[in-house]
């Protein structure tokens, strides 16, 4: 009967070492999963800051390079190239390019005003409903 309580207390003994030494690995799991979670968190975040260093540092040349030009003609040229504003009476050419045929050399013709008005043939190049 001795070796029986000896017995059960050794097998409790090894059960409750198995269980402590498994929560530290599975602890210790926890721990290092997390830990590459952090260090994509943190390559992320240094990539992220990367893109905005380049931003940076693009939008400070953008601004030294206009610190000698007259903000008028910045606005200016600004405004004409990417809001396709003119100021009044000028004239605007649109350009409407058409595939040359083969064999044709260059062809000088002057254009002959049509007998639909102007504003008609604005509306087919520009390919809108006619009112």
């Amino acid at each position: 009967m001795l070796w029986i309580g000896s017995w059960l207390r050794t097998a409790v003994l090894v059960a409750l070492s198995f269980a402590i030494a498994l929560y530290f690995v599975v602890a210790l799991g926890q721990q290092a999963w997390r830990a590459r979670q952090l260090e994509m968190q943190v390559a992320e975040r240094r990539a992220a800051l990367a893109r905005l260093v380049t931003e940076r540092d693009t939008l400070a040349s953008q601004l030294a390079d206009l610190q000698g030009e007259n903000d008028r003609a910045y606005v200016e040229r600004t405004a004409r190239r990417e809001l396709n504003l003119t100021y009044p009476g000028e004239t605007v050419l649109f350009v409407q390019w058409e595939p040359a045929s083969p064999g044709a050399g260059p062809a000088l013709s002057t254009p002959t005003p049509g007998p639909e008005p102007n504003w008609e043939r604005w509306l087919e190049v520009l390919r809108l409903p006619r009112p």
